[in-house]
């Protein structure tokens, strides 16, 4: 390759066409991180200029950056043709800027910095047909995700996206600019000789036998933010383009909605934060690869893995377009079904290491009916539940969720069977499915509200809720969302400061101790409101009934609390509230969790009517 420290005549002084490969992303620089340092260190340049002009100083040039070009295979009409392979945010801004620099010489009416700048922003006409090709007379011609914005721009039509930001930025700040100083026409000429001399790029130009590929990837992939949806597109269109495919179409039928902000935005995983898209692709290729990889390796794993596929590129384009419409509809679906609970408790749970598995499930599309695919999630619903209420390690679910996928794909017309049989055979602290006794233990005795997160205790309470309700009941689903905590709470009927209205009873000397532990069982949990919860505080049962009863409406509450529940076999239940009548309802309770988290046994038993 050749490099080249050169000033903007050189670049944009000639007749050329820059032009932007669809794989790339499309414009993201912005005012706060970008468009203002740019013009600051524009500015500085043209006022060192100004004073050079009194003074005859010498000016110091300003290194803006490096860019790569490669030569364009599909070159059109007379014009010379480069493909930007890096820097084309860089190219773009600048395109940006002169275009708004020139609106200002006009508006100052300087006719020959219209003239001059004119020139750095549009090829000669005599040099290609401008009825077929009207867009030749951009010398930088972006991505296709900006292309339609960056015609109307810089027509000098109001537009309302990134780049229209830009240009009415850059308008802005060089109008105040001009108008602070005593002659505005002189030091508009000042920023024209910088633009055009004082300004350096490194060029860089691959040549015959430079890899395209390689230099995109290093030089992009070793610290900077580009992402890693950025590099596969980079990869798969090259492979497009080098197959003869035409990448247009490719791009708007597959990868555009990709470059929209929906799959751009950040989203938070563990302890790292990344792009939608990028998470999306994480559980795809670990779907498809079954292999476990971290995710700075990403974009090595995905090329290793296509290397390695007797697929064509368009196969690809498809099954990730597929894939991503049943991400989709997985993250947004409403929580209600047995299906919309689970992915609602996988959400507050903040657990996404069951996704592969998901994708793989609802992928099968026809071959798994959807009565096993129901009761396949009723199984990794049953078994991840079970396991937080026990307070296990989540820490080997990476390799538990990689096993059922393939045990899934082995078996895609009773995928649900290889998952309940291949959990249920799971052995150790780190992937074993808790039994009915281990889980009943837990919720009858254990203080689950001082040993589990928040979030754990109020999905079991939420869960209780809905099961306790019928077709008959006025609200057919507790209202449920990850900002749950702003509507119901968790409420401790006997308070845990219980000692001012509770008194014991018993002589014991470990009654106490004993008390403090189990107000924290479930069987002394319900929900209430958020300001329903602080107003009964720690009030005695009797007065602290009475307000349950006249303002919460759920079952949970009224059901098992206010009224015995099924089979507790106590008379003159609401008389008082003890050790006696948690312990009833924790088991009622916990026996209830059991019909709606089953095990794998009980699943396996039940009728699916499959056809």
């Amino acid at each position: 390759m050749r490099a080249d420290t050169v000033d903007l005549k050189r670049i944009f002084g000639r007749d050329i066409r820059y032009m932007v490969p669809l794989f790339q992303r499309p414009y993201v620089w912005n005012r706060d991180d970008n468009w203002t340092a740019f013009w600051e260190d524009i500015r500085r340049t043209a006022e060192q200029a100004e004073r050079a002009a009194e003074t005859g100083d010498t000016v110091f040039p300003h290194f803006l950056g490096a860019v790569v070009f490669d030569e364009a295979r599909y070159a059109s009409s007379d014009l010379e043709a480069r493909q930007v392979i890096d820097g084309q945010q860089r190219l773009t801004t600048l395109q940006l800027f002169l275009f708004a620099a020139r609106q200002s010489a006009q508006k100052a009416g300087d006719d020959r910095s219209v003239r001059l700048l004119s020139r750095f922003l549009e090829n000669d006409p005599d040099l290609y047909d401008t009825a077929r090709n009207p867009d030749h007379r951009f010398k930088v011609w972006p991505t296709n995700a900006d292309r339609d914005e960056f015609r109307s721009v810089m027509s000098g039509e109001d537009g309302k996206g990134r780049l229209s930001e830009a240009v009415t930025y850059f308008q802005r700040v060089v109008n105040d600019w001009l108008e602070d100083s005593e002659d505005p026409k002189q030091r508009l000429g000042s920023l024209v000789q910088t633009l055009r001399e004082h300004l350096r790029l490194v060029i860089i130009d691959l040549e015959e036998h430079d890899d395209a590929q390689m230099v995109f990837e290093t030089l992009n992939s070793r610290g900077t933010p580009l992402e890693h949806a950025d590099l596969v597109k980079n990869l798969l269109f090259r492979e497009a383009e080098h197959a003869g495919m035409d990448t247009g179409r490719l791009y708007s039928t597959y990868w555009e909605p990709f470059d929209q902000d929906e799959w751009r935005v950040d989203q938070t995983t563990g302890r790292i934060t990344r792009s939608r898209l990028d998470v999306f692709l994480t559980h795809w290729l670990t779907m498809r690869t079954q292999r476990d990889f971290t995710f700075p390796a990403l974009f090595k794993e995905f090329e290793r893995w296509q290397r390695g596929q007797q697929v064509s590129v368009e196969e690809i384009f498809t099954e990730l377009s597929r894939y991503a419409e049943i991400y989709d509809g997985l993250e947004n679906r409403a929580p209600d079904g047995a299906e919309g609970r689970f992915l609602y408790r996988m959400k507050v749970m903040q657990l996404s290491t069951p996704m592969p598995l998901l994708l793989c499930l609802y992928g099968m599309g026809e071959r798994l009916s959807e009565q096993r695919r129901v009761r396949a999630i009723r199984g990794i619903d049953s078994y991840l539940v079970r396991r937080s209420i026990l307070n296990l390690s989540n820490r080997d679910y990476n390799h538990v969720f990689r096993d059922l996928v393939g045990a899934a794909i082995k078996q895609p017309d009773q995928a649900d069977e290889a998952i309940l049989k291949t959990l249920a055979a799971m052995q150790g602290q780190h992937r074993q499915w808790p039994t009915d006794e281990e889980f009943r233990n837990a919720l009858v005795n254990d203080p689950i509200y001082q040993r589990l997160y928040r979030h754990r205790v109020r999905i079991l309470l939420e869960a209780l809720e809905d099961a306790l309700r019928t077709p008959l009941t006025e609200q057919l689903t507790v209202p449920v969302g990850e900002n749950i905590g702003s509507k119901l709470t968790i409420e401790h009927v006997m308070p845990q400061s219980w000692q001012e209205n509770w008194p014991i009873s018993s002589d014991a000397p470990d009654a106490a101790a004993a008390r403090d532990e189990i107000v924290h069982t479930l069987g002394n949990l319900t929900l209430a409101t958020a300001k329903l919860n602080p107003a009964i505080g720690n009030m005695g049962w009797h007065e602290k009934r009475q307000w349950l009863g006249e303002h919460s409406l759920l079952r949970l509450t009224h059901g098992t609390l206010l009224n015995p529940p099924p089979g507790a076999e106590l008379e003159d239940w609401g008389r008082t509230w003890d050790e006696t009548r948690i312990i009833r309802r924790g088991t009622y309770l916990a026996n209830l969790a059991l019909r709606i988290w089953p095990s794998a046994g009980e699943l396996l038993a039940e009728d699916i009517g499959d056809e």
